[in-house]
């Protein structure tokens, strides 16, 4: 891990000069200005955002953080916390997966963001396209990383607690139904646990907080008979 945290430092010392490095124990600050420069077409942007990225120093096992930190970005992805939603953590882990260096995070996802950003302003529209909020978007990002288009929206919740291996995630399908369960999603599971667990499991906490207090899917119960 030492050499991704050097030659991320290295990378951000000769490209972004504005920017600050604070080292602390288990991670890394990049804040200051950054230039970014794009094109798409005819398209072109020269930006310099004040951003603050936490890299933690095992990366890309644990994923950075971009904060906007003027808060000038008016687009709708941006948490209330200031963080930039560049893409959802599947897509991310899948991205900066064979990561060394920031570098990757940096042009693989904030470049893209602030050029589209910038081509929303103007057009209205999203330059790469725009993934839907909420439970879909994440529906959308899983089936296009599983290659697939067979996992109905309602088997998503299940799907992502027993591969996040979330607390007590065995008691999500009823034992009379697991084998069934796992005869029909084992693939799935295995090709999702390669993103690495803990990055599931963040992507399940987003899906379980999008989902009203009654629940927008079928209940366990429901779903696992229909597994029967």
């Amino acid at each position: 891990m030492e050499n991704v945290v050097e030659n991320s430092k290295g990378f951000i010392k000769a490209q972004f000069p504005e920017v600050d490095i604070i080292e602390e124990s288990s991670h890394i600050i990049f804040e200051g200005r950054f230039i970014l420069k794009s094109k798409h077409d005819d398209f072109e942007i020269c930006e310099a955002p004040r951003l603050k990225i936490v890299m933690s120093k095992e990366y890309p096992k644990y994923l950075p953080v971009c904060y906007d930190v003027e808060r000038k970005v008016k687009y709708d992805h941006v948490f209330s916390d200031s963080s930039l939603c560049v893409a959802t953590n599947i897509d991310l882990a899948n991205g900066l997966k064979e990561s060394k260096s920031i570098e990757d995070y940096i042009n693989k996802f904030i470049v893209p963001y602030f050029l589209s950003y910038r081509y929303w302003e103007k057009t209205g529209q999203d330059l790469y396209g725009d993934r839907s909020h909420g439970v879909r978007g994440i529906w959308e990002c899983v089936c296009e990383y599983l290659g697939t288009d067979e996992i109905k929206i309602e088997e998503l919740k299940y799907l992502l607690c027993w591969a996040s291996k979330t607390k007590k995630f065995r008691k999500c399908i009823p034992q009379e139904y697991q084998k069934k369960f796992l005869y029909r999603y084992w693939p799935y599971i295995k090709k999702l646990r390669k993103l690495g667990v803990l990055n599931l499991r963040k992507e399940y906490h987003s899906l379980m907080d999008c989902l009203d207090p009654k629940g927008t899917m079928p209940s366990i119960l429901y779903y696992a008979k229909s597994l029967a």
